[in-house]
């Protein structure tokens, strides 16, 4: 459910509507005098021009990030992430709140059932290899 309330206790000066969404995030930075830089975090909310969300490492306003994030929506069975560069506005205590620029989504792949049970037999066959790999010390 969309949110744009103002109450006195919590003074938002948001203009427009941000939509809860908990979906994981990735993002990269590299800058004149920083050294590159990767992260994850989880999405809180998301609106038309912002992103907030809760980093693993710590960024600070003015950082030009490139930013993926997986979106709830698929296109014809595949799956889509929302890719986009923006700007951290703020940053306190793990929250991060980005612009969004230049949004494009991209396509991630399928996600079948047969998809999914060929992953879990590599997996398998990996594990049983390590195994069966393994000496007694």
């Amino acid at each position: 459910m969309p949110t744009n309330e103002i109450s006195l206790a919590n003074s938002d000066r948001r203009k427009h509507l941000r939509f809860p969404l908990e979906t994981e995030v990735r993002f990269q930075f590299s800058g004149p005098g920083h050294r590159p830089m990767q992260g994850t975090g989880k999405v809180e909310n998301i609106g038309s021009r912002g992103l907030a969300f809760r980093a693993d490492v710590p960024l600070k306003p003015g950082m030009r990030l490139s930013i993926s994030m997986a979106w709830p929506a698929k296109l014809d069975e595949c799956m889509l992430r929302l890719a986009f560069e923006g700007v951290v506005r703020r940053a306190d205590g793990g929250l991060v709140v980005v612009s969004i620029e230049r949004p494009e989504f991209r396509t991630a792949g399928k996600s079948t059932a047969a998809a999914r049970a060929e992953i879990a037999a590599v997996a398998s066959r990996i594990g049983s290899l390590l195994d069966s790999a393994s000496v007694p010390a």
